[in-house]
């Protein structure tokens, strides 16, 4: 099966799994057309996880855990391995990159995001399931690249 095909049918499965977990959540549907070398990481990407997932954390004060990003604080990012529950990948890769352990609270969005070649309208849409959950700190203390901050800007999250 074609990546573009199969990453379809992951999408959709993951979605459903999403549905069967969460009793509602907003989803939203939106296409990209990307130059050749973007469309090629996606197809790359996809190889590599099913999901990109970015996670507010929250601590006991309600202050929310940020990254540093290129140019600005972000929220966490992870691409958990598909081998286990989605929520269980999160939190796994999350202690991992940041040093904080959490728990899945919520989950806020979904995006599925369709990615299309620019140069090459021919090629075949590859499909990413963009997820964005909400979190409580379990244990553990922020990294030297991430730190807690009282407000969530508009910036640190994905937009698309």
């Amino acid at each position: 099966m074609a990546v573009a095909d199969l990453s379809r049918n992951v999408v959709e499965e993951r979605l459903g799994a999403l549905e069967e977990a969460y009793k509602s959540f907003a989803v939203n549907q939106t296409t990209l057309s990307v130059p050749p070398e973007a469309y090629r990481r996606a197809r790359d990407h996809f190889t590599e996880g099913l999901a990109d997932v970015y996670v507010q954390i929250y601590d006991d004060d309600d202050d929310v855990l940020l990254v540093e990003g290129d140019r600005e604080w972000v929220v966490p990012s992870v691409n958990p391995p598909s081998d286990a529950p989605l929520e269980l990948g999160v939190c796994r890769a999350l202690a991992e990159d940041t040093g904080v352990e959490c728990e899945v609270t919520d989950l806020e969005r979904v995006t599925i995001l369709g990615v299309c070649h620019e140069d090459d309208l021919d090629r075949a849409t590859v499909y990413r399931l963009v997820a964005v959950f909400a979190a409580r700190r379990t244990g553990g203390a922020p990294d030297e690249d991430a730190s807690w901050h009282s407000e969530l800007p508009d910036s640190a999250l994905p937009r698309y």
